[in-house]
C-alpha cells in the first residue's frame, strides 16, 4: 500500500478509459480518491462502488472543466471532503478530429478551454492548498505523446498538449521550493472509450499499431502504473519529467 493515508484528485474519472484506470490503481495503492465527473454521473457511482469496496473513502465531484470558476471549485470541494488533498492527476480532455483548414475559432476555444485552461485552473488551486497543508504533494499531468509528436487533423489537440508540457516544466520550477513535484505521463495510442470504436476497424487497427513496436494498443492500466509512479515516495526526486508509455511508438 505505497499511497496510505494519501487522498488525490483524479479529473475525468467518468469513463471507461484512463481516468478510471488512475483512480482504482490509486485506490488498491492505498489512495483515498475523489473522482471528478462531467458526463456520466452513472458511471462514476459505479467507479466509486468498487473503490469503496477496496475499503477506500471516495467522493464525487461534478464540473464542467471547460469553466475555470467551477474547475477551481471542484478542486476545493475534493480538497474539503478529503481532509486535504495530496495527489491531483489532471485527467480530463477532449480531441477533436478536424482538418486544420477546418479548424474554427470556436473548435480552437473549445479544445484550449479544457485540455489547458482546464489544467491550469486545477493545478494552480490545488498548488494553493497544497502549500496551506504544509506536506509534500504530487500534481501529475496526463499530457500526450502529442505534446512533442504532430499528427494530422489535431492540430488545436496538439497545441494544447504541448502547451500542457510547458506549462508542467514550468510549475515544477516554481512549485519544488514549497514540496510540490510536478510530472507528466505521455500516453501513445491507448483503448479506451474514445478511440475503441475506431481500432475495432481491422484496417484502422494495423495502420495504428504498425509503427508500435511493442505491436499492441496500450491499456488505462498501463498510464496508471506510471502515475501510481510518480505519486509515490519513490518519486520524490522527480519533477518536471515525462513518462512516455506509447509501447516505443515515439522511439524513431
Amino acid at each position: 500500500m505505497a499511497l496510505a493515508s494519501t487522498t488525490a484528485l483524479v479529473t475525468g474519472a467518468d469513463s471507461q478509459g484512463i481516468g478510471r484506470g488512475i483512480a482504482l490503481a490509486l485506490a488498491r495503492e492505498g489512495a483515498d480518491v475523489a473522482l471528478h465527473w462531467y458526463r456520466s454521473e452513472s458511471a462514476a457511482e459505479t467507479l466509486a462502488t468498487e473503490i469503496r469496496a477496496l475499503g477506500r473513502n471516495t467522493v464525487l465531484v461534478h464540473a464542467d472543466m471547460g469553466d475555470a470558476a467551477a474547475a477551481r471549485a471542484a478542486v476545493r470541494q475534493a480538497d474539503k471532503a478529503l481532509g486535504g488533498l495530496g495527489i491531483l492527476v489532471c485527467n480530463a480532455a477532449k480531441i477533436q478530429r478536424k482538418p486544420f483548414l477546418d479548424i474554427t475559432d470556436e473548435d480552437w476555444a473549445s479544445i484550449h478551454a479544457v485540455n489547458l485552461q482546464g489544467y491550469f485552473a486545477c493545478s494552480q488551486e490545488a498548488a494553493k492548498l497544497m502549500i496551506g497543508h504544509r506536506r509534500p504533494a504530487r500534481i501529475i499531468m496526463v499530457s500526450s505523446v502529442n505534446q512533442a509528436h504532430a499528427n494530422p487533423d489535431i492540430a488545436h489537440y496538439v497545441a494544447t498538449k504541448g502547451g500542457v508540457m510547458m506549462l508542467a516544466r514550468a510549475m515544477a520550477l516554481e512549485l519544488a521550493p514549497h514540496g510540490i513535484t510536478v510530472n507528466l505521463v505521455a500516453p501513445g495510442t491507448i483503448e479506451t472509450d474514445i478511440n475503441r470504436h475506431m481500432l475495432a476497424d481491422p484496417e484502422f487497427r494495423a495502420r495504428k499499431l504498425a509503427p508500435i513496436p511493442v505491436g499492441r494498443a496500450g491499456l488505462p492500466e498501463d498510464v496508471a502504473g506510471a502515475v501510481v509512479y510518480l505519486a509515490g515516495e519513490g518519486a520524490s526526486y522527480v519533477t518536471g519529467s515525462t513518462i512516455t508509455v506509447d509501447g516505443g511508438l515515439t522511439i524513431t
